[in-house]
């Protein structure tokens, strides 16, 4: 995920920034570690849907409108990974049947 894809916005509660940063820091990593990704992200759900309900109506719909867009964003940051794991795995595929060719 690039600099410019921040998860956090002016209307993002303290502890939420929290795991957006925790997030954006996993996925700057070169190797993700995928079991705390998952965690972080079902934790940002959990916190996101907690928030939600605290909020009035109109506060309710501005945060969403906001929270959807980086929501969006971090999608495509787990999908491009998503790519390159497919990617690596069917180069690793490749290579056993080559080896097994050359048996």
């Amino acid at each position: 995920m690039n600099k410019e894809a921040h998860l956090s916005h002016a209307l993002t509660p303290e502890d939420l920034s929290a795991i957006n940063q925790s997030i954006f820091a996993l996925l700057g990593t070169d190797n993700v570690d995928d079991q705390e990704l998952r965690r972080l992200v079902t934790q940002r759900d959990e916190l996101i849907h907690s928030h939600l309900k605290s909020l009035n109506e109109v506060e309710r719909d501005q945060f969403a409108k906001i929270e959807l867009h980086i929501n969006n964003k971090l999608h495509t940051a787990v999908q491009s990974l998503f790519a390159d794991s497919l990617s690596e795995l069917s180069g690793l595929v490749r290579g056993l049947k080559a080896v097994k060719k050359y048996k």
